[in-house]
Formats: C-alpha cells, sequence, structure tokens
C-alpha cells in the first residue's frame, strides 16, 4: 500500500494525506466488484463496472506510454513491478477472463440462500449481501492498512534521543538555524518510502532540498560496501539523484540514539527538536512550513 499511495502522490494533484485515502479506497472498491464477481450477484451491471473499471485503468496506462513513463503503476504493490506495456497486457488477460466469466452459466448466492430461507425476498436479499460485502471490503482495507493521517491522530512519535544525537548534530553544523534530519538505514524498504515521500512533497511544493540531510546508519566495516548501498537506496526509492547531503552513524551509536525506529524524520530549529515523525505520521504541511 505505501508503494501505491506514494504513486499517487508523485502526480502532485492533491496533498498526501488525501491521497492516501484515495488508494485505500479504489483497493476497496476492486475488493467490492471481485466479491460481487464471486457472488453473482446484480451480475450483468458488476460485469460492466469491471469492463469500465478495465477500460479506464487501460486508458490511464496508455496516457503513461504516450508520456513516456515507463515507470510501475504498483498494483502489485512491491511484490511485482509492471512498466505500461505489461500491465496493459495483464488487462488483456482481464478482459478475457471477464469475457469468459461474461458468457459462464449464471449464479446467484441469494437465490442460493432464499431457497434455504423463503421468508426471505431475493431482491432483499441482494441488497442485504452487496451491503456486508461492501462494509466488509472497506473495513478490512482501512482497518488491515489506515491511512496516514488516522496515524497521526493515534500515535506521536517520541524516540531520539537529544542528548545521544546532541555531539553528531555539532560535529555535522545543524545545531544553527532549521533543518530537518532523516534517520534511515540503507537496506531499510520503509527507509525508502520515506525518503520518496519526502522528495515528492518537496517537488510538490518547490521547496529547498539544502535544508533535508539524511543520516544513515552504517552497517558495513568496509566504507566501499555503504557508498554503494546509499546510491542503491536511492535507486530502490525511484530517486534518479541524490537529493540530499548525507552522513553515517555506526549502527552502535544510530540504535540507542533512536531506540531503534527507523525512520525518523525530525525538524530542528537552532539545534533543538521541534517535531519528530515516522513514515506514517508525517505532516506535509508542517513539513513544508518548516522547509520555507
Amino acid at each position: 500500500m505505501e508503494s501505491f499511495e506514494l504513486y499517487v502522490f508523485s502526480f502532485q494533484l492533491f496533498s498526501f494525506d488525501l491521497c492516501s485515502f484515495a488508494a485505500r479506497l479504489l483497493v476497496a472498491c476492486e475488493l467490492v466488484l471481485g466479491l460481487g464477481l464471486i457472488s453473482g450477484i446484480w451480475r450483468r451491471t458488476i460485469n460492466w463496472l469491471c469492463a469500465a473499471t478495465l477500460g479506464g485503468f487501460s486508458l490511464f496506462l496508455m496516457w503513461r506510454i504516450i508520456l513516456g513513463d515507463d515507470s510501475s503503476c504498483h498494483c502489485f504493490g512491491d511484490v511485482l513491478d509492471m512498466n505500461p506495456w505489461q500491465s496493459l497486457l495483464k488487462n488483456a488477460v482481464l478482459a478475457l477472463l471477464l469475457f469468459l466469466g461474461w458468457k459462464a452459466p449464471e449464479h446467484d448466492i441469494a437465490d442460493f440462500f432464499c431457497s434455504r430461507f423463503p421468508k426471505f425476498r431475493t431482491s432483499v436479499c441482494r441488497i442485504l449481501i452487496a451491503c456486508l460485502l461492501s462494509a466488509a471490503s472497506f473495513t478490512a482495507v482501512f482497518a488491515i492498512c489506515p491511512p496516514s493521517f488516522y496515524h497521526r491522530w493515534t500515535s506521536r512519535t517520541q524516540n531520539l534521543s537529544q542528548e545521544l544525537w546532541q555531539p553528531f548534530s555539532d560535529d555535522f553544523g545543524y545545531s544553527e538555524g532549521n533543518h530537518i534530519v532523516l534517520f534511515f538505514s540503507p537496506l531499510c524498504e520503509h527507509c525508502q518510502h520515506c525518503a520518496a515521500k519526502v522528495n515528492s512533497i518537496l517537488a510538490r511544493h518547490d521547496l529547498d532540498h539544502s535544508r533535508i540531510h539524511v543520516v544513515f546508519m552504517d552497517l558495513y566495516d568496509d566504507p566501499s560496501i555503504m557508498d554503494r548501498a546509499i546510491p542503491y537506496f536511492y535507486e530502490q526509492a525511484g530517486i534518479d539523484e541524490l537529493p540530499f547531503d548525507s552522513h553515517k552513524i555506526s549502527y552502535e551509536d544510530m540504535i540507542p540514539m533512536t531506540d531503534g525506529v527507523i525512520p525518523l524524520v525530525c525538524l530542528f530549529a537552532d539545534g533543538r527538536l521541534v517535531e519528530e515523525y515516522s513514515y506514517s505520521t508525517l505532516d506535509e504541511s508542517v513539513f513544508s512550513d518548516f522547509v520555507r
């Protein structure tokens, strides 16, 4: 879900919170359509909605191809990367399966239910089943992976030890002025998502990158391995170049400093910690106002 919501946000049309909600809404609607196909209720309507959904997604993919975008749409999250051409082929296969299903013998779970409980009317039963399936779909999606603003409302990140960080802050020159420091591990997938999110926020608001600094947890005794790991980190995050200046801190120092929690996004004013966020709780408006 993190990859998909970042992809939606990458178009920079809406705030991250709205994109986070929209990404889950889309997944929930797809789940409703899938359960509708399985249940067989209102078969013709569901089939047409599935066809319209496939057609809409295919037109979107064609638009991305025309613009020269060959990046994955993350419809499988991080499990499988597919470029627009591959996704179009996948949609063609799904369209064929939909056609075969359209021609298959009809079934309706409402008829099955009403045949055993004749007191229920079939039309009423269909409505009840549709409401239950819809409620279950939306509840499952939003409960398993709540949107970003839910995490911000229900939790507060307080993991950084300022006492342990202060000597490094002085050495790196972050003790004066406003600075945002991102604490990452080069092997952490969530850190990669966080870097992509921060980079998209900066691009959306046309903000200066010079106030953003990355502190990587150094995991290797050989410095050359870390020098290769950092560019690979940004490549995996979908960032073409190294956008932020960076420093390295040994894992022996980083783990107690962050209480073992990464990624962390920390806002400092003259060396004083003003706000602290995780990937899930990062507030776009506070972040962008602080950089300005």
